[in-house]
């Protein structure tokens, strides 16, 4: 995993972005073309002016994006369109993306604790850039620092940021488009530099439906967690109980009649099983260690052992695609302490000693 730091205005965040990891953007892009061509059957050309339609809604919601999607394409010697086409990857996959994906959250009096594992096609593994995103100060539009996992040249996906809010993402699968709202990771990114799950939620509903497809966003913070389900069509939002909140990859809300949420478009089979063995091992371990867990390390520790479960191998929540190399396996895996603004990072599955990354936002504030 690349771990790089980008700093400055929105283009000059962009631009190092882009050069840093510019062999990883190409690879990004390369990886896309021929996914869309796969899952969408839409040549690199017809993918690029799907992703324009968005420009609108950008340039009107989030123009300091707009501008740090040019810095990377700059940096990296790419077309603008290209960057806009990856982080349209949702939406020119019509609502089909295959990303796996387990998420979790639990909140008490003692603390606040969150954590996923990212699943998706082996090869994006190589591209993964965990960045350092420190905006340069401006009085009129200030901009908080933020840690986030994302693949090289997509200007969003998952992480925390200095205020205690963290973002997690979950691929649900229904079809259709909304071009009038924001692309998913973008989205994820507006979520990100919000000061509270409270108003991540408040700038999601200023272009709802927050995303242009159908997407699973978890915001939490030191109060607790909420999922937010997206379809093309509505945004429905489900708060944790008794403090718990666990999501896979099919919805769970209630949504609008013409939203197509039904078990038909369910990703994996597994989603399921997997929903069920996280809820058994939240429940379960909250009930069992009530007395003995009463601080944010401890938590933390147990956040990290579900994300490692195997039960149901290789389908499971530490998952690994069968055969390898083809499907989805997990190529990360993130828990976050809300209250110490801390969390930690394993690169590839949680049990493969993959390089351990400690990320500490306790120190820094919105600038």
């Amino acid at each position: 995993m690349l771990e790089i730091t980008c700093s400055g205005t929105p283009y000059e965040i962009g631009l190092q972005h882009g050069r840093q990891a510019v062999s990883l953007v190409h690879g990004s892009i390369d990886f896309y073309r021929e996914y869309f061509e796969r899952k969408s059957k839409l040549s690199w050309d017809a993918s690029t002016a799907a992703a324009m339609h968005f420009q609108k809604v950008l340039d009107i919601h989030v123009p300091h994006l707009v501008e740090e999607m040019r810095g990377i394409a700059d940096g990296a010697g790419v077309p603008y369109t290209s960057i806009l086409a990856i982080n349209a990857r949702s939406e020119i996959a019509m609502g089909l993306m295959d990303d796996g994906c387990t998420s979790v959250a639990w909140t008490t009096d003692d603390f606040s604790v969150a954590g996923q594992n990212w699943d998706w096609e082996d090869p994006q593994r190589a591209r993964l850039v965990l960045m350092h995103i420190r905006p340069a100060a401006d009085p009129i539009h200030p901009r908080v620092n933020l840690d986030q996992v994302t693949e090289a040249g997509i200007v969003g996906k998952i992480g925390l940021n200095a205020h205690g809010v963290a973002v997690f993402l979950n691929a649900l699968r229904a079809p259709g488009v909304n071009y009038d709202a924001l692309p998913a990771h973008v989205a994820l990114r507006v979520a990100l530099e919000a000061p509270s799950r409270a108003q991540a939620l408040a700038q999601l509903r200023a272009v709802a439906p927050a995303a242009g497809t159908s997407v699973h966003i978890m915001v939490a913070d030191a109060t607790g967690a909420m999922s937010i389900e997206c379809t093309a069509v509505d945004m429905v939002t489900l708060s944790d109980v008794n403090g718990k909140l666990a999501h896979t990859n099919h919805f769970l809300a209630k949504h609008a009649p013409d939203a197509p949420t039904g078990a038909s478009y369910a990703i994996f089979p597994d989603t399921y099983a997997r929903q069920e063995r996280i809820t058994q091992l939240l429940d379960g371990d909250s009930r069992s260690h009530h007395e003995a867990i009463n601080d944010s390390s401890s938590a933390l520790s147990l956040v990290q052992k579900w994300l490692a479960d195997t039960d149901g191998f290789p389908v499971s929540i530490n998952r690994q695609s069968s055969p390898p190399g083809n499907g989805s396996t997990t190529l990360f895996s993130i828990a976050v302490d809300l209250h110490a603004r801390r969390a930690i990072v394993i690169d590839g599955r949680p049990t493969n000693g993959g390089k351990t990354y400690y990320l500490d936002l306790s120190a820094h504030s919105s600038t």
